[in-house]
């Protein structure tokens, strides 16, 4: 291929004249910059003088360090001060919630407690019932065998009575006989053939 053989089909570019106008701005000018002071040779420090610095140095790195300390302290102390504070208030808090605990504690034990009384003195009361009724039936139940006891004791007595008047007049029919005579021992009969 050739460089005026062209492949690929390219369309024509329309030129376009671009009118330069003058430039009717005036182009800003530049900020002036400040001249630049030269600094000035430092005069060269004396051993004496270097000496006296360093001392005022060390004083005043002294002083800064005190003051520091001074204010840290201060400071520590301030915010003990308020951390002890705020520890009393949390305490007083925690106090007073404990004591509002063990209120509504009690509370809720005495409402458990009272209906549990009242359960109880309702079964008491049941239980009273039915005792006063058994007793009532024991105390009938006594009496009649009271009664029975007496009938019976009555009718012993006149079975009795009638045995021992049975018992007199069969008695009273029978002859009497005569004493039985004594055994003599062995004594005794000694002493009636002696004829004492």
């Amino acid at each position: 291929m050739s460089e005026d053989e062209q492949v690929f089909e390219q369309p024509e570019v329309d030129t376009l004249e671009i009118n330069e106008e003058p430039a009717t701005e005036e182009p800003e000018p530049e900020p002036e910059e400040p001249p630049k002071k030269t600094k000035k040779a430092r005069k060269p420090l004396s051993d004496e003088r270097k000496a006296v610095l360093r001392e005022q140095l060390k004083k005043g790195r002294e002083t800064s360090l005190a003051n520091r300390k001074k204010a840290a302290s201060k400071k520590k102390t301030f915010k003990k001060a308020i951390s002890i504070e705020d520890q009393e208030k949390e305490e007083q808090a925690l106090e007073i919630a404990q004591a509002k605990i063990a209120a509504a504690e009690s509370r809720r034990e005495q409402k458990e407690a009272a209906k549990h009384a009242r359960t109880e003195a309702a079964e008491a009361k049941s239980l009273a019932q039915q005792l006063r009724t058994e007793l009532d039936e024991l105390k009938s139940e006594r009496a009649e065998s009271k009664k029975r006891k007496a009938a019976i004791k009555a009718e012993q007595a006149a079975a009795k009575a009638e045995a021992d008047e049975k018992a007199a007049a069969i008695e009273a029919e029978k002859p009497v006989a005569p004493p039985p005579k004594p055994l003599l021992t062995g004594r005794e009969l000694s002493r009636l053939m002696r004829g004492l």
